[in-house]
């Protein structure tokens, strides 16, 4: 763990895994991620823990997390989890029930609050989970090790997926702190005092390659630099 407050620190190991997409040490018995998964302090989850959303891979991502030994284990959601999305579900409400067929419920407008109280309830708290959303969380585990951590779930602009913003819009960095020509929408930009940034989509330029070439946010890359 590293610390810009403090010259005293305390050995603490991470494990951080992502993109679990409904997972389960069963199904892929030889996968890269395999029991017994390695001893950390802290487990890190950076999204989507599903592959389309859904309360059953929601339980069963709880299931895979609550399998792996850590004092502490914190998961954000991804573009992936979409009921975790409020705005992003309300608009897939409207899209997917027709007014004139009232009995198409194939979106459940209630499938956000079942879904955001399934990772903040009794089989999270069983298995030891913490669910965050977006801003500045600290903790304190028994060695006495404390850390700040900034979490996002957002992901720039990349097909019709949940947590996204747009290319000309930045979430970390105050007004006059970003980018020329980028509009800062950030709530709680990153501090500059954080330990550990864990955010779903990737800066640019950094692990962010796909399909359509480097797809990660430049805002988030001009926040990590500073």
């Amino acid at each position: 763990m590293s610390s810009s407050s403090t010259t005293n620190t305390i050995p603490t190991t991470f494990l951080i895994i992502s993109d679990t997409h409904n997972f389960a040490f069963t199904d892929f018995p030889t996968s890269p991620l395999y029991q017994p998964t390695p001893q950390a302090d802290v487990l890190l989850h950076s999204g989507d823990l599903t592959s389309v959303g859904g309360l059953p891979s929601f339980r069963k991502a709880l299931c895979l997390l609550s399998s792996i030994t850590a004092e502490l284990k914190l998961v954000i959601a991804g573009n992936h989890d979409l009921e975790l999305d409020q705005t992003f579900w309300d608009a897939e409400v409207a899209r997917r029930v027709p007014e004139d067929d009232p009995h198409d419920d194939r979106a459940d407008p209630e499938d956000h609050r079942k879904a955001v109280d399934l990772m903040r309830g009794d089989l999270a708290r069983e298995g030891g989970v913490t669910y965050l959303t977006e801003g500045t969380h600290t903790f304190t585990l028994s060695t006495g090790a404390t850390f700040k951590i900034w979490v996002s779930p957002y992901t720039a602009e990349y097909g019709d997926w949940a947590f996204s913003y747009k290319h000309n819009e930045d979430r970390y960095n105050h007004p006059g702190k970003g980018l020329p020509g980028i509009k800062s929408i950030a709530i709680d930009p990153i501090p500059n005092d954080v330990d550990i940034v864990m955010t779903h989509g990737p800066p640019k330029g950094v692990r962010d390659y796909c399909d359509g070439g480097n797809v990660g946010c430049p805002s988030l890359l001009q926040a990590m630099k500073r």
